[in-house]
C-alpha cells in the first residue's frame, strides 16, 4: 500500500527480517508462493530499486547464498540485520549481538558482497549505536571500521550503514522496549559520519516529523522510518510533498489508493495464498476519526467474511471478493465521519533544494 501512496520512487520498501537459511536451506527462492509471503518482489512495478530485502544470518556461507539467489531474483538492495535485540534472535546468534563478534560481522558482509559482485546490488549493515554495556564511540567506530575494512575491494558507495541512534539491550527490555526506552543520542550518529566520510549513512529512530527528516537530510544520506509509516502511512504523501516538492494535484487520492490496494489483495490472496488477516491489516492505518474507529471494527468483520469458505459464502450476500466486501464497508461510512490521513495538510516549509536527492527508507 505504500508504494500506491508514495509512487513516486522517493522511497524505499524494507522487508521484515528474513533468515538466511530460508534460502541456503529452505529454499525459499524455488517456492513462489512462499517466497511471496515474505518477499512481494513481482508485485512491485520497481521491485529491484524500490525494496530493501533484510536477512538475519551468523554464518557467511548461509548468507553468501541469500544474497546470491536474491540477486537472481533481481533484488538491488540487501541489509543485513544486526539491531534486532529479541531473545529468539539472540538465540541464533544473529541480530544486535553480531554487535559484539565485529570480525564475524564483517566475515559475513564480506560473503555477501562476494555474492552480489558483478550486479548492481547495494549491501548494508543495519545496526545500534551500542549493545548492552558496549556503548562508546570507540566502539561503534571499532564495529564499522571492522565492516569498512574487510570489504575494501568492494566499490564504497556499494557499502551503506544504517544507523538505529539507540543502544540495545539484550537483557531486561522487549524488542518493543528497545525502540523507546534507550536513549536517543543522533550525535553518536553524526560523529560516525565524520569519521567515515565516504561511506553512506542513513539515521533511524525517533524521526516522526517533516521538520526532523529535513533536518536530518542536511547531514545525512537518508532516513529511516518504521513505526511512524505503520501508524501513519500517508505521512509519506507529505514527506513527497513538503521534502521533494511533489504538488497536491499529483498525490494519489485515497479512494484510488483504496481501490488498488484490495484489487491487489485479491491477487495476493489468489495467486499466492496469502492470508486476508494479514493483507488487511494496512488497512486499518488507512483511516481516523471517529468514523475512522468505526470503520476499522467493520473491517474486522470485512477480513472474517472473506476468510471464511467459499462453500459458506456462496450461500450469504457475502459471495463478493475481499475487495468488493471492503469497498461497501467503506461506501456505508458518511463521508463527514470519515477522513483520510492525507487530507490533513500541515502549513509546513519546504525543504532545501539540496534535500531533494536524498533518499528516504521506510520499513514495512
Amino acid at each position: 500500500m505504500t508504494r500506491l501512496i508514495s509512487p513516486f520512487g522517493n522511497h524505499q520498501l524494507w522487508t521484515e527480517m528474513i533468515h538466511a537459511n530460508a534460502f541456503a536451506r529452505g529454499h525459499i527462492h524455488k517456492d513462489p508462493r512462499k517466497l511471496a509471503q515474505h518477499v512481494p518482489l513481482r508485485e512491485l512495478n520497481d521491485f529491484g530499486s524500490g525494496i530493501v530485502v533484510q536477512i538475519g544470518s551468523s554464518s557467511p556461507d548461509d548468507a553468501y547464498e541469500a544474497v546470491r539467489q536474491l540477486v537472481k531474483l533481481g533484488v538491488c538492495n540487501i541489509n543485513l540485520n544486526c539491531g534486532c535485540p529479541s531473545r529468539n534472535v539472540q538465540m541464533g546468534s544473529f541480530g544486535a549481538v553480531l554487535m559484539k563478534t565485529p570480525q564475524t560481522t564483517a566475515n559475513i558482509v564480506d560473503a555477501m558482497c562476494l555474492a552480489a559482485r558483478g550486479s548492481s546490488c547495494r549491501i548494508s549493515v543495519k545496526c545500534r549505536i551500542g549493545v548492552d554495556e558496549h556503548d562508546s564511540a570507540e566502539f561503534l567506530q571499532r564495529f564499522i571500521s571492522a565492516i569498512v575494512e574487510r570489504t575494501r575491494h568492494v566499490d564504497e558507495s556499494s557499502i551503506g550503514i544504517i544507523l538505529h541512534a539507540r543502544k540495545a539491550w539484550l537483557q531486561g527490555l522487549s524488542p518493543k522496549e528497545n525502540r523507546t526506552i534507550p536513549e536517543l543520542n543522533y550525535e553518536r550518529v553524526y560523529e560516525m559520519l565524520r569519521a567515515f566520510k565516504t561511506t553512506s549513512f542513513i539515521v533511524n529512530g525517533g524521526i516522526d516529523s517533516v521538520e526532523s527528516v529535513a533536518k536530518h537530510l542536511d547531514t545525512a544520506d537518508g532516513v529511516m522510518m518504521g513505526r511512524k509509516i505503520q501508524e501513519d502511512p500517508w505521512f509519506l504523501s507529505k514527506l513527497d510533498h513538503h521534502i521533494y516538492g511533489i504538488s497536491t494535484e499529483k498525490l494519489p487520492r485515497p479512494l484510488d489508493v483504496l481501490q488498488q490496494y484490495v484489487r491487489f489483495a485479491d491477487q495476493m490472496h489468489n495467486d499466492h495464498g496469502s492470508r486476508y488477516s494479514v493483507l488487511g491489516r494496512p488497512l486499518f492505518a488507512f483511516f481516523q476519526g471517529r468514523k475512522g474507529r468505526a470503520l476499522r471494527a467493520n473491517l474486522t468483520q470485512a477480513i472474517a467474511k472473506a476468510k471464511t469458505p467459499r462453500s459458506t459464502r456462496q450461500k450469504s450476500r457475502y459471495s463478493a471478493p475481499f475487495s468488493e466486501i471492503v469497498l461497501e464497508t467503506v461506501e456505508k461510512a458518511n463521508a463527514e465521519h470519515m477522513y483520510c490521513r492525507s487530507s490533513q495538510r500541515e502549513t509546513l516549509p519546504m525543504a532545501t533544494s539540496q534535500s531533494s536527492g536524498k533518499q528516504m527508507t521506510a520499513c514495512a
